[in-house]
């Protein structure tokens, strides 16, 4: 009987596997609430209920990963499994026919704090390009689609503000030198200077103050200020 409960437990997570890995090529077709539904899942199978922090107010992009995994509560990892094979089965009820195991099968839409999944260049948004710290192809989106430079994503943040998170200067220059609103909130109520303070990026701090970036409360009545480290305050 024991032989038989294990064997069960190795094929479920066998399946899992592969399902985690077909996912990669379904991933460019989901929202980021089905990503993140995804995302919780995997973690309650590989490590089981939550077990970790809930992340600062100003990770946006972590805190909402985290929530999707705690509010999973005490689900068994097989039952989580079995959610997850599900689900992928419900998007594509072929995939077993062509799913294939890989050694990183969940890395390209799970990893903190990058979720992005891996495109095509001709498919890439201009918060694509951002992300991706490529100036040249930033300034070529906004040439193309000049519009584009204050468009949001679904949790609120423009490409300014992803910029400043990454730190990226010569992004930074580019979308201030086109029209970038330096004083965009997102849905948190956060601006640029809020994300290159939190993050220690003393360089973009500097240069987003010189063009007259405002140290504004957020929605939580923190300013940047109130979120850096010393090093960075005192340039606040």
């Amino acid at each position: 009987m024991a032989y038989a409960e294990d064997k069960e437990i190795s094929d479920l997570d066998e399946t899992f596997e592969r399902a985690a890995d077909h996912l990669q090529s379904l991933a460019s077709q989901l929202d980021s609430g089905q990503l993140l539904g995804f995302y919780g899942l995997y973690k309650q199978a590989t490590v089981g209920p939550c077990d970790t922090p809930r992340p600062s107010w100003y990770q946006t992009q972590a805190k909402h990963k985290w929530e999707a995994w705690k509010a999973l509560g005490d689900m068994s990892k097989e039952v989580a499994m079995g959610s997850y094979i599900r689900a992928v089965g419900k998007l594509d009820p072929t995939w077993e026919k062509d799913a294939r195991l890989g050694s990183q099968a969940w890395v390209a839409v799970s990893r903190l704090p990058n979720t992005d999944v891996e495109l095509r260049d001709i498919d890439k948004t201009l918060l694509d390009w951002v992300k991706d710290g490529d100036a040249d192809k930033v300034k070529d989106f906004i040439s193309k689609d000049p519009k584009s430079i204050n468009i949001s994503d679904d949790c609120g943040m423009l490409p300014i503000h992803w910029a400043s998170d990454r730190g990226n200067m010569p992004t930074i220059k580019c979308l201030a030198e086109n029209g970038a609103d330096l004083n965009a909130r997102d849905s948190d109520g956060q601006t640029a200077l809020h994300y290159a303070a939190s993050c220690g990026h003393a360089e973009v701090v500097k240069y987003l103050l010189f063009l007259g970036a405002e140290c504004v409360k957020d929605n939580d009545g923190m300013t940047p200020k109130d979120v850096a480290d010393e090093q960075i305050a005192a340039l606040l």
